[in-house]
């Protein structure tokens, strides 16, 4: 199934320097699409609605959410999520979590799946004993708006934070309003405090993106957020920086360890004279427990639900398209500096689908290595990002947006050594009819101007 998309790389410059989309970054399709007539009426269905923050829905350590204990060997919990904290009680087709383990007893992992279904091939959370670390996971809402949490070996506690949802049909409409569709960009980074000092332990911080005349429309952005080489465990926060730090981690790290999660953070806008007087650009704030590095790349922005060719999620069951192991979707581990192409099973897509949610696993490296997720068959290079960090011997797992090129396929590199790979998908991307550019697509992503964060701490 070949489908036309057109994919946009967008280049981020230093702090509010300008920048522009280079040539080499286009793919023109090869076909015109057809116009696509819709209703009047507007429709939410797989829109995106950010928590003002995110907000714990479990924590086995304190009885909240589920009986308070560990989870055993085999034993899984049934979470209430729809109707919670400030959740509606119906409407939600997916929430995206923040799923956290800590003081597990062996060797295991966590999955987090639809309420009522059977537990699927797929994992959310993998991890060592004794490990503590954390996930970003989009989950399909299952029977009675609940989640089940599912532990293989041991006995491990598990912290959940929702940090958004995902409208199921349109009854969210009248309590929320329209919400945000995705749009995604190519791997950049925009922020890496290795060029201008580390952040001290307690460290509070606002950073900023500036798109200039598109900032009125952005909502929100998902970021890979890694602390690098922090000097003791701990975890990082990021929220919109509206109200106080919120009770919820979006990175939990281990002293020394280079740790990524991916992150949906709100954002508010930029004071007049603030950030560096980028007014109105895309404000969010960093909290670090303990001395860190951070680094974030940009993948993606959450738009009014308005903007041209915005796309929305269509949850799914989880779904494993990639095992290196037994040779599905990739005939066997990456060598050092080798890339695979997987191509997306036909049964996943529509013509109108950009891009995977996937949950990407990287099997016991056999030394540290970076793994980076690109569409394929674009002329793309391969971006400067990371989706994955991990150390030899490690099953260490990340939220990853596979944006898919004009064959249905993307790439998966390895940077060093050799590492088996896995990939589950939680769901897809679309183009939205109602704000597709139509015949031919004429313009391109909104250009990142700048980006930046403050120096001042507190």
């Amino acid at each position: 199934m070949n489908r036309i998309r057109v994919l946009l790389g967008v280049f981020v410059a230093g702090v509010c320097a300008a920048t522009a989309i280079p040539a080499s970054a286009l793919a023109a399709p090869s076909t015109v699409l057809t116009p696509v007539e819709v209703s009047a009426l507007p429709s939410v269905v797989g829109t995106y609605y950010p928590m003002a923050t995110p907000t714990r829905i479990l924590d086995t350590r304190t009885g909240n959410g589920a009986p308070k204990g560990k989870i055993g060997a085999g034993r899984k919990i049934d979470l209430q999520v729809a109707g919670r904290s400030g959740l509606p009680a119906t409407g939600i087709g997916a929430v995206v979590l923040n799923v956290t383990v800590s003081g597990p007893t062996a060797n295991s992992f966590v999955t987090v799946y639809p309420g009522g279904e059977a537990l699927p091939t797929a994992s959310t959370v993998n991890f060592a004993k004794g490990w503590l670390g954390s996930n970003n996971a989009t989950v399909k809402l299952g029977a009675g708006g609940k989640v089940s949490v599912y532990n293989r070996n041991g006995e491990t506690d598990v912290v959940i934070d929702v940090v958004g949802f995902y409208a199921g049909d349109e009854s969210v409409m009248a309590e929320r309003g329209m919400g945000g569709q995705v749009q995604w960009y190519e791997p950049y980074r925009i922020m890496d405090t290795r060029t201008r000092g580390v952040i001290p332990a307690g460290g509070e911080f606002n950073a900023w993106i500036d798109f200039h005349a598109y900032n009125a429309k952005v909502k929100g952005l998902i970021l890979n957020v890694t602390a690098v080489s922090p000097q003791k465990a701990g975890f990082l926060t990021v929220w919109s920086g509206e109200g106080a730090r919120p009770n919820s981690s979006t990175v939990n790290y281990a002293a020394g360890k280079v740790v990524p999660n991916l992150s949906y953070v709100k954002t508010v806008p930029c004071p007049s004279g603030g950030c560096n007087g980028a007014t109105g650009a895309a404000r969010y704030r960093f909290y670090t427990s303990a001395t860190t590095h951070i680094v974030v790349d940009l993948v993606g922005v959450i738009d009014d639900g308005t903007e041209v060719d915005g796309m929305r999620f269509t949850p799914t069951s989880p779904t494993r398209i990639v095992d290196s192991r037994i040779g599905q979707g990739l005939p066997a581990a990456l060598g050092a500096n080798e890339a695979g192409k997987v191509t997306a099973p036909a049964v996943l897509l529509t013509e109108a689908t950009q891009v995977l949610a996937m949950n990407v696993t990287a099997v016991a490296p056999t030394a540290n290595t970076v793994i980076t997720v690109w569409p394929a068959d674009t002329g793309m290079s391969k971006p400067t990002a990371s989706n994955l960090n991990p150390a030899p011997g490690q099953v260490v797992s990340n939220g990853v947006l596979g944006v898919l090129g004009p064959q249905d396929a993307f790439y998966v590199s390895n940077l060093s050594g050799s590492t088996n790979l896995v990939a589950d998908v939680v769901g897809t991307f679309s183009v939205y009819p109602g704000t597709a550019a139509g015949t031919r697509r004429t313009t391109g992503k909104p250009a990142v101007a700048g980006s930046g964060w403050s120096i001042a701490l507190g």
